[in-house]
C-alpha cells in the first residue's frame, strides 16, 4: 500500500467508525499507531481534520472535504486496478504474428476466428512488416512470432517451416516464350531454363528483399546474370509492372495473390532446386504456448489453401496451358 493509499483508508475508516480505536481494530494497528499516523497527516496538511467529542471522532469541515474527494479517489483506484487486471487478461491471450506476407490475403480464411473457437480466451493478431525488420521486432517483442522467408536470421532465433514455394517467372503476354517451357507433371508451373530464353526485359527487387535473395541463389546456380530494366523497391510494384506490360519478374507463388489481373500474364517456374520457404521464426528462448502452436497451424493450412486458390484461378483463366 502507497502512502497516499493509506492516508485515504485511515480517514475513510475513522470517519465511517467515527471512532479511533474501532477504525485501529478494523485496520489491524494499534490505537496509538493510528493516532499518531492522523497526527502526522494532519500536520502535513496544516490543518485538523477530525475533533474529539464526547460523541466519539467527527470530522472536521476539512475533513468532510478530505472524505469526499479520497472516496472519489478510491473509487477510482479500484476502476483503475479492474482495468489493469482486464488488461493484464486481455494481454495474456493476445497472439501477435508478424506477417511478411499479406495478412490481408488471408482473412477468407478466418484464422482468428478458429484460434478463438479452440481458444476463447485468445486473440491472434495479424500484422504486416518487411523482412528486414523481423530481428528488431522479435527482440522488441513486437510481436510473439513472425511468419516469413527461412533464412540465416542468426542463433537467437528458431525457425519452424511451414511450406515450399517455387520461384515463378511473371511474364506479359508481349514475350512468346511457350516453346521453351517443358511440360512437367511434378510442377504446378511449365518449367523455363533461365539461360536458354530469349532476351526479355526484367523488372528485379531491390536486394534487400526475402525474394530477391532467392533470386541470386537461382542466378548463381544457373551462372547467369540479369540485368534489370527497372529495379523496385518491393515485389508489389515488380507485380504492377509486370501486369502494366514493363517487363517480367519473378516472385513465389504465394506473392502471385497481389495480382489484381491475370489474364495478359503468363507464369513458368524457373527452378526445380530452389524454393522459397515460409517459416514460423521466434525468438529461441521462448517457448511456444498451446494457443501460439495452433495459430501457426491454423496459419500454415490458411496459406496451402490460398496457394491453391491462386493456382485454380490461374487455371481457369489460362485453361491449363502456360499457366
Amino acid at each position: 500500500m502507497t502512502g497516499m493509499e493509506r492516508d485515504i483508508d485511515y480517514v475513510i475508516a475513522v470517519a465511517e467508525c467515527r471512532s479511533i480505536s474501532k477504525a485501529a481494530e478494523l485496520l489491524y494497528i494499534s490505537q496509538p499507531s493510528l493516532s499518531r499516523y492522523l497526527s502526522s497527516l494532519e500536520s502535513e496538511l496544516g490543518i485538523n481534520l477530525f475533533v474529539r467529542t464526547i460523541n466519539g471522532t467527527e470530522l472536521t469541515e476539512a475533513g468532510r472535504i478530505y472524505v469526499e474527494y479520497a472516496k472519489e479517489i478510491r473509487r477510482l483506484r479500484s476502476t483503475m486496478k479492474i482495468q489493469l487486471r482486464e488488461l493484464v487478461k486481455a494481454e495474456a491471450g493476445r497472439i501477435r504474428v508478424g506477417m511478411t506476407l499479406n495478412a490481408i490475403s488471408l482473412s477468407p480464411f478466418n484464422v482468428a476466428e478458429e484460434v478463438k473457437r479452440r481458444y476463447p480466451d485468445s486473440n491472434a493478431e495479424l500484422f504486416n512488416l518487411l523482412s528486414k525488420d523481423i530481428p528488431d521486432m522479435l527482440r522488441n517483442r513486437s510481436y510473439d512470432l513472425v511468419i516469413g522467408p527461412d533464412l540465416d536470421w542468426g542463433p537467437e532465433f528458431k525457425l519452424e517451416v511451414l511450406y515450399r514455394d517455387p520461384y515463378v517467372l511473371v511474364v506479359p503476354d508481349r514475350y512468346d516464350l511457350e516453346a521453351y517451357a517443358v511440360f512437367r507433371p511434378d510442377l504446378p508451373f511449365p518449367f523455363l531454363d533461365l539461360r536458354k530464353i530469349p532476351r526479355v526485359d526484367f523488372i528485379l527487387q531491390e536486394n534487400t528483399t526475402a525474394v530477391r535473395k532467392g533470386i541470386d541463389r537461382i542466378c548463381r546456380m544457373l551462372d547467369i546474370q540479369i540485368r534489370p530494366k527497372l529495379l523496385v523497391s518491393s515485389t508489389i510494384i515488380a507485380l504492377q509492372a509486370a501486369e502494366n506490360q514493363v517487363g517480367c519478374c519473378i516472385v513465389t507463388l504465394g506473392q502471385l495473390a497481389f495480382l489484381s489481373h491475370w489474364e495478359k500474364l503468363r507464369f513458368y517456374q524457373v527452378s526445380d532446386q530452389i524454393y522459397s520457404s515460409a517459416a514460423a521464426i521466434y525468438l529461441r528462448g521462448k517457448r511456444l504456448l498451446e494457443e501460439e502452436q495452433y495459430c501457426i497451424s491454423c496459419i500454415g493450412r490458411a496459406l496451402t489453401n490460398g496457394e491453391a486458390e491462386i493456382l485454380r484461378r490461374l487455371r481457369g483463366t489460362h485453361d491449363g496451358t502456360g499457366v
